[in-house]
């Protein structure tokens, strides 16, 4: 098998077997096996002692990114790929994480969603993000519904448009409930809702 070492930067290691990008791995760790710029044939259990220390490498990194903050399993995936590996490492990687509960999706919808609801986001807001971190319909479909429930929506309309109409209590009454409507339309909240919500006002 042909293995290639270039250097990404001065603490970094390009590893390519057989002219397939494997990842990265810091040069210190290498310098004992080969040098920062190399390229040669090797055995298959060399190739397999170096594939090892890519999945090692791979779940240390992910293991800190988690350490600071809680992501998906999306997220996860993504911040490996920037780093230069390739979908066997990370899949390994990942797997691992999954395995010591380091990695939820459901765990991770519910704290998107109550945070989000906190916000006063509207459902379609809160279902976007959710989409954008592949997060399954199964996983966060019944978080959602138990968390952001009609009187939830109804009183974040109120709260938002009541803060609205006091912020731009200058304009004119009916350019005023336009430019309401628009607001909230951006926010991702439905029209009716929001036609019902200005028709309430007192």
């Amino acid at each position: 098998m042909l293995l290639r070492i270039s250097s990404k930067n001065k603490y970094l290691a390009r590893i390519e077997l057989d002219y397939v990008c494997w990842g990265i791995l810091p040069i210190k760790q290498l310098s004992s096996l080969y040098p920062a710029e190399y390229e040669g044939e090797i055995s298959d259990s060399e190739a397999a002692e170096l594939i090892q220390m890519l999945k090692d490498y791979a779940f240390n990194l992910l293991v800190k990114y988690l350490v600071k903050e809680e992501h998906s399993q999306h997220q996860c995936a993504l911040f490996l790929h920037r780093k230069g590996f390739c979908p066997e490492i990370i899949q390994n990687a990942v797997n691992r994480c999954l395995n010591l509960n380091y990695i939820n999706d459901q765990r991770f919808a519910e704290l998107l969603i109550s945070s989000y609801v906190n916000r006063k986001a509207s459902k379609r807001a809160i279902i976007a993000k959710l989409s954008a971190n592949r997060i399954p319909i199964n996983i966060w479909k019944p978080i959602l519904e138990k968390l952001y429930t009609e009187e939830e929506k109804n009183s974040n309309l109120e709260e938002l448009l009541n803060k609205y109409y006091l912020a731009h209590k200058d304009l004119p009454p009916e350019k005023l409930k336009e430019r309401a409507f628009g607001y909230l339309y951006r926010k991702g909240f439905d029209p009716d809702d929001i036609r019902e919500a200005i028709e309430n006002l007192p």
